[in-house]
């Protein structure tokens, strides 16, 4: 019996040592300086997962001065070890009510990235996410988009960026056209995120990352972003997988309109003639960002972005959906969908627009889908919702899904493609709420919703619920990131769409497979040959 106690006791001392090796093992492969084409950088071990963590690394030299609204530059080299401990300011920007999340600073030297790493050796895909925000708010800081645990759980690289945003990341002028050796304007936002990918491809392998297996994700502006860059020549090799998270690929304005805003935004501001640029790049930043916060941008709801992506000739040629039906695109698998009830969002963030009477509604409609009212009420009826409001954020919910559908049916003519619907709602008021904008994102990243705004929604009792669902969805990323397929044991099987059975997956509990159903598909056919409407002119 004591010689059993004493071999009892040598395992437990030497499973505990085995332990502590590996922990200061872990320690030490975070802590160690990483080479990169600007030098030696540092990191650390994340505090809740295993996980290593970069922050702030900049990929880009700062876009101020002279090089405010030029397309990015290489960073500096740097002397000794860059501590990359905390993260980088914000890009300049109006943070308000539904920005996802708050920065403690704000500045145009903003171009950095984050880099979450699995705490142990190895090679493993990368996923590279673009933050949303409509191209004027957010930041790849925020603690909703941290990527500890799913770098830790799934064996992958994440990395997340920060782009310019507003008019600093999209101003569009026939003199920054003479500038730029290409003739682009416009779309400094995008140039910073292939930017970011270039960096990636050169230096991800020395934080364990596979440069020949890069995807792009992102949600809203971010999913935008993601068609866009499918539809970028500049873009081409730097990706191998795509998943546009609630977001269009046809948000692309012409230069005509760009300049047409712009223009008029430098009058504004007392810059005109042959000193316009020189005028506006000793403006302050925040001459730049508009006043207003929250009323302000639903002044602007008609046109969701007031600052976007924009057709110069060289970043995009076209809009994204219209080069991705001509072939003329990125051809990487692709995961795309949306939530069911997008745009429902803004009874979270607006109470009183439940209020809105039957009569302010169909004004809404016809002023927001350029005067379809008669038709678009021959597909929907105000005896299916409880209050008139409900029935023009189903018609706003649709028109903005479609998109995903309309960009499924294209993508899938030459390229594997999933689609998918978020439905899972059970918030505190299903009925509210419903399965709104943003409300998957939490569960890509396996966390708890750190907006308070938004976690007040969220049901204690359906947590299990949530945190099952959730495991599963980073699968379906991650085995996506793998493989270019999001299939794996222990999941649903998700068929890759095509034409003739129109199959998606769908996001609840409990996870389903089906096809899109004939209602959906008689509005996505109106709102795809109506064009956008009004919503996302």
């Amino acid at each position: 019996m004591k010689r059993i106690i004493i071999v009892m006791v040598a395992l437990i001392i030497l499973f505990v040592l085995l332990s502590a090796t590996q922990a200061f093992a872990g320690e030490d492969i975070c802590s160690e300086p990483v080479s990169t084409s600007e030098g030696l950088v540092k990191g650390l071990p994340d505090s809740e997962f295993a996980a290593c963590v970069w922050r702030g690394i900049p990929y880009a030299v700062p876009p101020v001065g002279e090089l405010r609204w030029q397309r990015p530059h290489t960073p500096d080299s740097h002397e000794g070890i860059f501590n990359a401990y905390n993260f980088g300011p914000s890009c300049p920007q109006n943070e308000i009510i539904f920005s996802g999340g708050k920065s403690e600073e704000f500045s145009e030297d903003c171009l950095t990235l984050n880099i979450f790493s699995p705490q142990k050796s190895g090679k493993f895909p990368v996923m590279l996410w673009i933050h949303g925000g409509g191209f004027i708010i957010g930041a790849g800081t925020y603690n909703m988009y941290d990527s500890a645990r799913l770098a830790a759980d799934k064996d992958v690289v994440v990395v997340t960026i920060n782009y310019r945003l507003g008019a600093l990341g999209f101003f569009a002028l026939p003199e920054l056209a003479a500038e730029d050796p290409d003739g682009s304007t416009g779309n400094y936002g995008l140039m910073d995120q292939i930017e970011a990918l270039k960096w990636v491809h050169d230096n991800i392998s020395g934080f364990q990352g596979d440069p020949d297996n890069v995807t792009i994700f992102g949600q809203s502006a971010g999913g935008m972003s993601v068609c866009a860059l499918l539809a970028s020549q500049p873009a081409a090799g730097l990706f191998h997988r795509a998943i546009p998270m609630s977001g269009s690929c046809s948000v692309s304005g012409t230069l005509e309109s760009g300049y047409k805003q712009y223009q008029q935004i430098a009058r504004d501001l007392g810059c005109e003639g042959g000193d316009v640029l020189d005028c506006l790049r000793q403006k302050p930043a925040e001459a730049f960002v508009p006043e207003g916060g929250i009323f302000s941008a639903i002044r602007n709801i008609r046109s969701i972005m007031s600052h976007s992506p924009i057709i110069d000739g060289y970043v995009l040629t076209d809009q994204p959906i219209d080069c991705i039906r001509e072939g003329n695109y990125n051809q990487v698998p692709v995961m795309v969908g949306c939530t069911r009830d997008e745009i429902r969002y803004f009874t979270l963030i607006l109470p009183g627009m439940s209020l809105l009477p039957r009569f302010a509604v169909n004004k809404l409609i016809n002023w927001m889908f350029d005067e379809k009212t008669d038709e678009i009420m021959e597909m929907y009826s105000y005896s299916d919702y409880k209050h008139p409001a409900q029935l023009f954020l189903a018609v706003a919910s649709d028109a903005f899904g479609a998109q995903s559908y309309i960009a499924a049916e294209a993508l899938s003519e030459r390229t594997p493609v999933y689609l998918y619907r978020f439905d899972w709602d059970e918030t505190r008021f299903p009925d509210k709420a419903g399965a709104f904008h943003a409300l998957d994102v939490p569960f890509v990243f396996g966390k708890e919703h750190p907006d308070a705004r938004i976690s007040r929604w969220l049901n204690k009792k359906h947590d299990y619920s949530r945190a099952a669902m959730g495991g599963q969805i980073m699968d379906y990323y991650t085995n996506f990131a793998k493989t270019g397929d999001p299939n794996g044991p222990g999941i649903l099987d998700w068929p890759a769409f095509c034409i003739e059975k129109k199959e998606r997956i769908y996001f609840d509990n409990p996870i389903t497979v089906a096809p899109v159903d004939g209602k959906d598909l008689e509005r996505y056919k109106f709102f795809s040959e109506h064009g956008r409407g009004g919503l996302l002119d």
